[in-house]
Formats: structure tokens, sequence, C-alpha cells
């Protein structure tokens, strides 16, 4: 059953992006900074030792020292508010993961990063935080398609059908709104997960079956059914499409755009940290949920920015979880905040942003036999290897993959390699490409980041598409949903 959280927090927040102005968004943002504060300052011990109150005045959100998800997770139960709960405890949950919604205990849902950044991270939401921060993306994505003109189509008729291509896994922020939106919108709408680490053939033929009026998915995973709708083998009309997890390039969007003529095509930038961060408008700009969060655009010693100047990466406060509360975190992502009022109307500021993309690899089978693969095909046979913290796939030759990798602490570098070519050797004869695919490994102590965005680009091709078809690198990025 959707909670009473879920649905006030939707009308709220369509009603205050309609209807209030930035001012008021900024007033109602303190007040709910100060809470915040003063609550984790209460509960969490390793808030308290960030945050002081000097003498004669209240909290500053700036005379908090920022931090690193690395630390958090070195002192994980002293984050936790109301409950002691370990590192291990998280990671076992997600191991013991079977498909549903992974939560720790039975009460609190865990979700874990994609470890661009190094290794993954860990993070817990109650079902007050959870449930808000689901009506918030949902209410914003869908902020001009929730009115009676366009709902109306669905009364009475059949339920809204709305399809998921993301990752498979259930540990993934994206996975588990989509798992918990099926759960809890079933009397509404029809809502199928298609796991994208699937053959691309099996995901044509379930989306041709389903036939989804919403559409989904990361960018470049889109990218590649456009590809596969424009050859002729993907035959669906959605009427509504949006991306995540990373930013389209210029010509992948073309391509959406081109292959989906009647979709209304948007994104979301979130993160596993906070879901909510923002949402491209009509305009096509990316709006920040600053009655959510708290986005500071800082340089390399987390000085702000002023707007129209780029950041180093920026500083996360998310407004909405008391269970494990994020204040003045690190993201790597680089942003720019707009200097003029969008057309659009929003009271939301909106930016610029520069995260990650990794990029589609294509691979060749015969003369003219080219096969693309989209980045979650390749990261779902990594996620299969045992004791390293971070890696980096990288096509150097057409048929030829380099697997760099960061061996965790005490782990035989020689078993890891082994574990390399035994999983890529199975991956690689099942798409009939044994033989033809050569697949190296090294150990390196460091995956190199890019000098930007700061994050790995885990999927790297120094080849590119063969001709007539694109890359998924950036031309500029406009939304990222990191999960």
């Amino acid at each position: 059953m959707t909670s009473i959280h879920f649905v006030c927090s939707l009308v709220a927040a369509l009603r205050r992006e309609r209807s209030a102005d930035a001012s008021t968004i900024l007033r109602l943002q303190q007040r709910r900074l100060d809470a915040l504060l003063r609550h984790a300052a209460e509960q969490s011990p390793f808030q308290a030792s960030r945050i002081q109150r000097p003498a004669g005045r209240g909290i500053r959100l700036e005379d908090i020292r920022p931090v690193d998800y690395r630390e958090m997770m070195d002192q994980f139960p002293e984050t936790i508010c109301g409950a002691r709960i370990s590192l291990s405890e998280a990671r076992e949950a997600i191991q013991r993961a079977d498909g549903s919604i992974t939560r720790v205990r039975g009460r609190y849902l865990v979700s874990q990063t994609s470890g661009t950044t190094g290794e993954p991270g860990y993070f817990l939401n109650d079902d007050r935080s959870w449930e808000i921060q689901r009506a918030v993306v949902f209410a914003r994505t869908f902020r001009d398609r929730l009115g009676w003109q366009h709902l109306r189509r669905f009364v009475g008729r059949r339920r809204y059908r709305m399809g998921f291509v993301v990752s498979g896994l259930s540990s993934c922020i994206s996975t588990q709104t989509c798992l918990e939106g099926r759960k809890q919108g079933r009397f509404l709408a029809d809502v199928r997960l298609f796991p994208a680490e699937l053959p691309m053939a099996s995901t044509v033929r379930q989306l041709n079956e389903f036939q989804p009026d919403y559409l989904h998915g990361y960018a470049n995973m889109l990218e590649l059914l456009a590809y596969r709708a424009e050859d002729g083998e993907l035959k669906i009309s959605p009427e509504f499409i949006s991306s995540g997890s990373e930013g389209f390039s210029a010509s992948g969007r073309a391509a959406v755009e081109r292959v989906f003529p009647a979709a209304v095509i948007t994104a979301q930038y979130g993160a596993t940290e906070c879901a909510v961060l923002g949402n491209e408008c009509r305009s096509g700009r990316m709006h920040i949920n600053n009655d959510y969060v708290v986005l500071e655009a800082v340089d390399e010693d987390d000085r702000a920015v002023p707007a129209g100047e780029r950041s180093h990466h920026v500083l996360l406060t998310n407004l909405i979880n008391r269970f494990q509360p994020v204040i003045r975190l690190r993201l790597t992502d680089s942003i720019t905040y707009g200097t003029e009022a969008c057309k659009c109307g929003s009271p939301l500021p909106w930016i610029i942003l520069e995260g990650r993309s990794d990029e589609i690899i294509w691979l060749q089978r015969g003369n003219d036999d080219f096969v693309a693969y989209q980045p979650l095909s390749f990261q779902a046979q990594m996620y299969q290897i045992m004791n390293i913290r971070q890696w980096q796939v990288i096509q150097q030759e057409r048929n030829q993959l380099l697997i760099r990798y960061v061996l965790a602490p005490g782990a035989d570098s020689a078993s890891v390699a082994a574990q390399i070519q035994q999983q890529w050797m199975t991956y690689l004869g099942e798409e009939r490409l044994a033989g033809i695919v050569r697949v190296d490994s090294e150990e390196v102590t460091e995956v190199t980041r890019s000098a930007t965005s700061q994050k790995t680009k885990q999927i790297l091709s120094l080849v590119g598409p063969p001709a007539g078809r694109s890359t998924a690198s950036p031309d500029s990025v406009q939304g990222e949903f990191s999960g």
C-alpha cells in the first residue's frame, strides 16, 4: 500500500514547483536544513563530531567540515540515527538479495553505489525517507504529465505500462525504484523490469510484447534501443521516455528523438546518496530540487564558486534522510549554476551538469557484422569478480579488451586474473565471440579518473564506433542518476 509520506510528498512537490517562488523555497530549504542539523547532532555520533554550535549563534552549514563517503563507510555504525547497524550487515544484506528490494533487518533499505570513484559505498533509508524520495522523483519527472488531460486516457481502459530497462541488481537505487513502484502501483500501472544485463535480443523481444507507454533506462541503453528500432527490430511507441545513470551524448539523444518523434524525452539527476537531486524541465534544463537538497558548487578546496562558474565538485546535503544523514558529502560531479531564470517558469535553480558517461563498445564478429554492447553488460561480468576494489574495461583495439583492476588487501593477483579470464571467456562464448575477442588483465595501483568529472570511466573505448554509429561519450551531459 502506498504510504501517507508518498502521497503527501507527491502533492506537495507538484504544488510547490507550480505555485511557489524562489524565496519561498529557499526559506523552506533553510528550515529543513536547521531541523536536520539539530537532529543529526543529537542522534548521530559521527555527525555530532562534525557539527559544532559556535557561541552566540546557530549552526551554519558552511562551518561543517566536508566529508568523503569513504570516511562515512569507515565509521558506518556512528552515521546511523536510532540503530546500530554495521557495514558488514549492509554488505551481507546485498549479498543475500534475491531480486527483491534489499533491506537490512527486514526494515531499512540499503543501496550500493557503482564504485566509480573507488570502492562501493552503502547508504540506508528508513521507510519515511525512502517514500519521500520516491514521491519527489515521480512528481518532478512527471510534472507535466499528471494533469487530467493525460490521466483520463488510462482511467477505465487499462493500466499505464511502465518499462524500466535498468540493472537487475536489486541493490541499485534505480532498480529499487522500479521494484517498489511495481509493488505499490499495481492497480494503476503495470510496471516491468527489463534487466539491462540480458542479451539485447531478449530485451527487444520483451519490450515488443509489453509495448510500454513510459520507458526509463540508462542513456546508452536508450541509444542502443533507438538503433534497434531504426533497424526495424524494436517496434514500440512510448509516449514518454526518461533517462538516468548517465547523460546522453548529443548524438545519442538525437537518435532517440529521431526514432521516437512522438515521445517526450527528459532526464533525471540523482545519486545513491540522494535520489532527488534534479530533473530536466520541458525547456531542456536540469533543475535542482532545492526544497529537498542543498547542492553546493565548490572548488578544489571546498570553497563556494559563483553562479556561471564551473565547480570542481559538489557538496551534497540530503534534507530528507534523517536515518543516515548525508551532510556536505563530496560528490565528484562538476556543475555550473545558471545565472538567469529558466523560461519554463520553475522557481528551482538550474545547472549544467558534467558527470560520468561510460561508452558503448562495438565488437566485430565478421566483415560487416558489428555488435554493440551497452556498459552494463560488461559491468555485470566484473561484478562477479571477487577481491577487487576498482576496475576498468578498455577497448584497445576493435576485438581486444584490457581489464585493469586494483586488488583488495590480502588478495592474490593470480587468482583474480584467473577469475577474470574464466568469467570473460564464458561470457564471450555465450555471445559467439570466443576465439574472436582477446581479453587481457593488468593489476594496477589506481584506476585513473577523469580530469574534469573526477569519476572513473569504467567502460572506455579507444576505438570508437564503426562508421554510421555514434559513441556515448558526452558532447554535453544533462543528467545523471547514479546507482
